[in-house]
């Protein structure tokens, strides 16, 4: 499962303001083109006549992630919105501004104002946090980057209280790690000295022998760290056991206290044996082309970072994401668990492999349901990607369809999910005459090799060699385990691909709407965008069984889904997360709403 203890916290691991052997150019900070051409609504004739079977034909033939073209999107049929604000996300569902926290949440209570309790009651039963529980959590996330980092590295200013990070504390820990791989501000190359570069490329692009010395007393200096503070000092990265590192584990060392921005972590050289490995190696996708190595850039450098956003471990990015999400999914009863199962979404008989790093579901209101894994939704959805490089291969509308692509096959599977409400599995197999008549061949040997000759009358047995003791728990059954020949012979389905302990329900969808709304936080480079896709279920019934109902809707948009999106907020500023966070606290306070009796139908956009 996805937990924060799969990447490194970097927090004060060197002195941002001491010369080192200069990391990678920086990442440009680059978007794909939404929508890639306008989008019209428009209405297919193979669906309106219920033949899809182009669609998944087109899609099996996938191999590559480059074989992903336009037609692909358009015979997904989705019409594309401009991006826009939180309060046009929500305006086209019925009453959903009303659950937007207001301009004046954001600011402080002032005193002797009494605070009116909410009168609405969620969907499990939970009264919803007022205005006061709203500010105590986005108060955090108005200090600035350098105050609250200086909090990780136990480095507060002077004279200046130290901040209090208590819902967000993992939000930040994350950030500080993306910061050492994004964060610009302080970068500074120093090019190599006149008598050094005479020396030949070798010595120029090589660190002082200072900067190595610094960088032997940081390796033991952290090593010593690991061993006392194993929570927040954990080890950058694994060491390679062919190459042990020659110097001994110090007893105690001192914490590095920076005059700037809290120390970054340990420094990237070709001498140091605990750094973070660029993502050189030949990705595992087929057909992909392998990233080129990092070009050694001479001379020394002074600043921050210890890579660029190509380089920086994927773990990082989702460890903040889900850090933010964490702290107002919990405040609605909601909890973060990715998929159990490979998610996949289902184009007939085809299972098309879709990203989705981790979903919010809603827990049950039965404690010991909760207690034994049993989840109900889902309710939002998650994806982060790493690609970072877009128009840098001269298609830009090729990246940009292949990234609406992405997301929109993560939104499908939540959407067919979340259309699973009441329905039962239907397992490969299930009802079909191999799975419930037994059957025998007749040849030599016997079934299973447990007879001699060829015939199907069962062979009697010593019945004292079958009997084996068999041991019990105290107070349990006895329990005899089937042996390799009792479980050939079972005839049963296949395992399906729901998952036994979710619930599905659509959360959020009234009982007597006509559209579904799914909705989905996406993450590039160090922002985040929310999507809706407001989606019919008829279409979601023929794109998962290629069957068309015989009674079609009168309205003719029902086969073209609507796809809206908020801009890309930046986590590193602070207008932009608080907008975040009071945009999704209005998108979980209307999924979790208790039930209405409201219509839903889609409005001419």
């Amino acid at each position: 499962m996805f937990g924060f203890g799969n990447s490194s916290f970097l927090a004060g691991r060197h002195d941002a303001t001491k010369e080192r052997a200069p990391p990678s150019k920086p990442s440009p900070v680059a978007f794909p083109s939404f929508p890639p051409e306008p989008s019209a609504s428009r209405e297919p004739p193979k669906w309106t006549k219920g033949d899809a079977s182009d669609l998944t034909a087109r899609f099996a033939a996938i191999r590559k992630p480059s074989d992903v073209t336009a037609e692909h999107l358009a015979l997904l049929n989705v019409t594309c919105e401009p991006p826009g604000d939180f309060e046009s996300l929500l305006s086209t569902s019925p009453n959903g501004l009303s659950f937007l926290p207001p301009a004046s949440w954001l600011e402080p209570i002032p005193e002797g104002v009494e605070v009116d309790a909410p009168d609405r009651v969620l969907s499990n039963g939970r009264k919803p946090l007022d205005r006061k529980e709203f500010y105590i959590r986005a108060k955090e996330l108005y200090y600035t980057n350098e105050d609250a980092f200086s909090v990780l590295t136990r480095s507060p200013k002077l004279n200046q209280p130290a901040p209090r990070l208590a819902h967000f504390r993992r939000f930040w820990e994350g950030l500080d790690n993306m910061a050492y791989y994004w964060d610009t501000s302080l970068d500074e190359y120093i090019p190599p000295a006149p008598e050094a570069a005479h020396e030949g490329p070798k010595d120029s692009a090589s660190p002082p022998k200072d900067a190595q010395a610094n960088d032997r007393d940081l390796q033991a200096e952290i090593e010593a760290m690991n061993v006392e503070e194993p929570r927040k000092k954990a080890k950058t990265a694994t060491e390679s056991p062919k190459e042990p590192s020659p110097l001994p584990i110090p007893e105690a060392a001192p914490d590095p206290k920076p005059a700037s921005k809290p120390t970054p972590p340990a420094t990237i050289t070709s001498s140091s044996s605990f750094s973070l490995p660029a993502r050189t190696q030949p990705p595992k996708v087929p057909g992909a082309v392998p990233a080129a190595p990092a070009e050694k850039i001479p001379g020394t450098y002074r600043g921050n970072r210890l890579g660029n956003g190509a380089e920086m471990p994927d773990a990082y990015r989702m460890d903040t994401v889900r850090g933010f999400l964490e702290p107002i999914a919990w405040a609605f009863g909601l909890t973060l668990v990715p998929h159990r199962r490979p998610p996949a979404l289902a184009l007939e008989s085809v299972r098309f492999p879709v990203r989705i790093s981790t979903v919010a579901w809603r827990a049950p209101a039965d404690r010991m349901r909760a207690r034994a894994g049993w989840l109900e939704g889902p309710v939002l959805g998650v994806q982060c990607r790493a690609e970072t490089d877009f128009g840098s291969s001269g298609s830009l509308e090729a990246e940009s369809v292949l990234d609406v692509v992405r997301e929109l096959g993560g939104m499908l599977l939540l959407s067919q999910e979340r259309a699973r409400e009441g329905k039962t599995e239907q397992k490969p197999g299930d009802g079909k005459w191999w799975v419930t008549q037994p059957r025998w061949g007749g040849g030599p040997g016997g079934e299973v090799g447990e007879a001699s000759g060829g015939s199907d009358v069962p062979v009697e047995k010593d019945k004292e060699k079958e009997e084996k003791p068999v041991r019990t728990r105290l107070g349990g059954r006895e329990r005899r385990r089937m042996s390799a020949a009792e479980i050939w012979k079972v005839l049963k389905p296949g395992n399906g691909f729901w998952d036994t302990k979710v619930e599905y329900q659509a959360v959020g969808k009234s009982s007597d709407a006509e559209w579904d709304e799914v909705y989905m936080v996406s993450s590039l480079n160090h922002h985040v965008s929310i999507l809706k896709l407001r989606v019919h279920p008829f279409y979601v019934q023929l794109l998962t069984n290629g069957v068309l109902p015989s009674d079609l809707p009168g309205d003719k948009l029902w086969a073209s889904p609507v796809l809206h999106r908020t801009r890309w907020y930046d986590f590193f500023v602070v207008e932009d997360r608080i907008e975040v966070m009071r945009g999704l606290w209005g998108i979980m306070g209307y999924l979790m709403r208790q039930e209405e009796s409201v219509d839903t139908t889609m409005k001419d956009s």
